[in-house]
């Protein structure tokens, strides 16, 4: 095992060291804060019980002493209730008296927003009744109650009814209620009736940090219950499911082991409020602290591995392409390591290779140059064995006898053809200009025009100071070629050429764009030539021959082929556009007239391209 990690590449190396190391420390980490989470859980869940349950206890306490302040105002005018239980309002009045009734419990519903419905019901048989909605009981059935009997045989003055649906109310299907109850007494301490306040189940208890229970702890419940284990509170009541008992009350029964409990009593009462949550919520809790600390190990690690990564590549990067360039060399091609490196030895490394591989670059650059003006002279050997003066002659005898026979055409067609061989086969070493080139291309067009006897036009927008760089040979005719063989749509539709020219700024580069308004190209062979195009400015410019690469765009490879060659990878051809408005080809060549005079001075001369 320690020889395969001996033979692993740095790389590797240092950043299995730095993983290892972050590894166990994050890991010891983690493992220290989930269980010191873990128990400040297990405790905040228990304190959190605790306060939910005191604030449950107290809200029903509240509950409690505000129905029985509510009713002390009615019994404060208990002595009305006394005179109309006994007749003793006249009859006159008693119309007067009710309805001084009915108001004052108008006022406790609106003194006490959670109530629903205020009632007295007196020994007589009266009633007064009042809805914060318009409920009204149902008296006869509302005496039939067991539990209203049982008040009445009661001792106690103050009772509170468990939840029940108050089906004896038109307000049935709204919700269950919960009733308090105070009895009347007379002067003598006789029973005389009673109060009844209803108020709506779910409005009971409404502490605020209850609220708590629907944000973060799912299956948390709160029961408040009284001794015969009626419900009088339960915040996760359904009514489908409710247990109830003979007379229709909701039962309480204590959950078993899978849940925890925190009971309260409330004081003065017989009520007991339970808090209830399961287990379940404490191990979901420790299961997401689990993820969590799983996921931030995770994120860790993957970010340790980011950080080793950068840190080994500033160690193996200069070397890796230190490797690269003397495979390279091994190959035959010395190209330098490009780019900054810093003062370290590796920095230092590559810098000496660098200046080596320049030497050896520059003496087989030398070695080389000698061999091409060897092969120079050759060619200029086998050029001077070919004199051109005979087939301009021959052209020329041509053209005077075309003349005396009275063809013109062929005369004019003989001196544009012998115009056009002067400039490729007489002083190939000579100076040969944008001016040049368009003349060449002029005499080209006139010489087809003649040939086919059409009217092909051709128009040069080149700024004067550009006539008189230096181009290469035969640059702009195969362009004009390829739009008169493959966009012109007949004779009878003569073809407009346009050449522009136009230097960039701030360089020694020239774009010239030529133009036709012919039919263009269809969309496959444009692709076809637009990546060939691509691909040759990329630096591939192997040679194919004409079957590979096909006639109809062979003179567009070739132009882009010599223009790699003779300015470098900064010139360029390529199709802007083909379709049917037409064609327009876009080439890019370096103005070579600063070197030419740099070399006639004897400077050195250095391009700002």
């Amino acid at each position: 095992m320690f020889r395969k990690v001996g033979n692993l590449k740095i790389s590797r190396k240092l950043t299995a060291a730095f993983l290892v190391i972050c590894f166990v420390s994050i890991s010891l980490s983690s493992v220290i804060v989930s269980y010191a989470a873990m128990r400040n859980i297990n405790r905040r869940t228990e304190v959190l019980a605790e306060a939910l349950s005191a604030q449950a206890a107290s809200g029903m306490e509240q509950f409690v002493e505000s129905c029985r302040g509510l009713m002390m105002a009615v019994l404060v005018d208990s002595d009305v209730l006394n005179a109309l239980s006994r007749g003793a309002v006249p009859v006159s009045e008693q119309a007067e008296y009710q309805g001084q009734i009915s108001r004052l419990l108008f006022r406790l519903i609106k003194m006490q927003p959670r109530l629903v419905y205020a009632g007295i019901v007196l020994k007589s048989g009266q009633t007064f009744q009042n809805g914060a909605a318009g409920e009204k009981k149902n008296l006869a059935a509302f005496a039939e109650k067991d539990w209203m009997r049982r008040i009445a045989e009661d001792p106690a003055a103050f009772s509170v009814i468990p939840m029940h649906d108050g089906e004896y109310t038109n307000r049935f299907g709204r919700g269950p209620v919960i009733s308090a109850v105070q009895k009347l007494y007379g002067p003598a301490r006789q029973y005389a009736g009673l109060i009844m306040l209803d108020v709506e189940a779910g409005s009971v208890i409404r502490p605020g940090s209850l609220s708590l229970l629907d944000e973060n702890l799912q299956g948390f419940r709160v029961v408040a219950e009284n001794a015969g284990h009626q419900v009088l509170y339960d915040s996760a009541y359904e009514e489908k499911t409710a247990l109830r008992d003979g007379e229709g009350f909701v039962r309480f029964e204590m959950p078993d082991h899978r849940y925890l409990a925190e009971s309260r009593p409330v004081e003065n009462t017989d009520i007991t409020v339970h808090v209830i949550y399961p287990k379940a919520t404490l191990l979901l809790l420790r299961r997401d602290l689990v993820w969590v600390t799983a996921l931030s190990v995770y994120s860790c690690l993957l970010l340790s591995l980011l950080c080793a990564a950068l840190f080994s590549r500033s160690f193996t990067r200069p070397i890796a392409r230190l490797r690269e360039a003397m495979v390279q060399a091994e190959n035959g091609r010395y190209m330098p390591v490009e780019g900054s490196f810093s003062r370290d030895e590796f920095g230092d490394l590559i810098r000496q290779y660098n200046r080596m591989a320049e030497r050896i670059e520059y003496l087989i650059s030398q070695v080389y140059q000698k061999d091409l003006q060897k092969k120079d002279a050759q060619l200029t050997a086998l050029q001077t064995q070919i004199n051109p003066h005979m087939m301009f002659n021959t052209l020329e005898s041509i053209r005077m006898k075309a003349l005396i026979a009275g063809n013109r055409d062929v005369a004019e067609m003989t001196s544009l053809l012998g115009k056009m061989f002067r400039m490729t086969l007489e002083n190939v070493n000579e100076r040969h200009t944008v001016k040049n080139e368009l003349d060449y291309v002029r005499s080209f067009l006139r010489l087809q025009n003649l040939r086919f006897r059409t009217e092909n036009t051709l128009t040069a927008e080149v700024p004067e100071e550009l006539l008189e760089v230096p181009c290469m040979v035969i640059l702009f005719q195969p362009l004009v070629e390829n739009s008169l063989s493959h966009g012109a749509a007949g004779p009878d539709s003569p073809l407009h050429i346009r050449i522009r020219g136009e230097r960039l700024p701030d360089s020694d580069l020239i774009r010239f764009r030529v133009t036709d308004d012919g039919t263009g190209m269809d969309p496959d062979r444009l692709m076809q030539i637009s990546d060939r195009l691509e691909s040759i400015r990329q630096g591939n410019i192997s040679m194919r021959s004409a079957s590979e690469a096909g006639r109809q765009h062979i003179g567009l490879e070739n132009i882009a082929k010599r223009l790699q060659l003779q300015y470098g990878s900064e010139a360029y051809l390529k199709v802007v556009h083909s379709n049917e408005t037409g064609t327009e080809i876009e080439l890019c060549i370096r103005d070579l007239s600063g070197a030419e005079k740099a070399e006639r001075e004897g400077q050195p001369w250095m391009s700002e391209s």
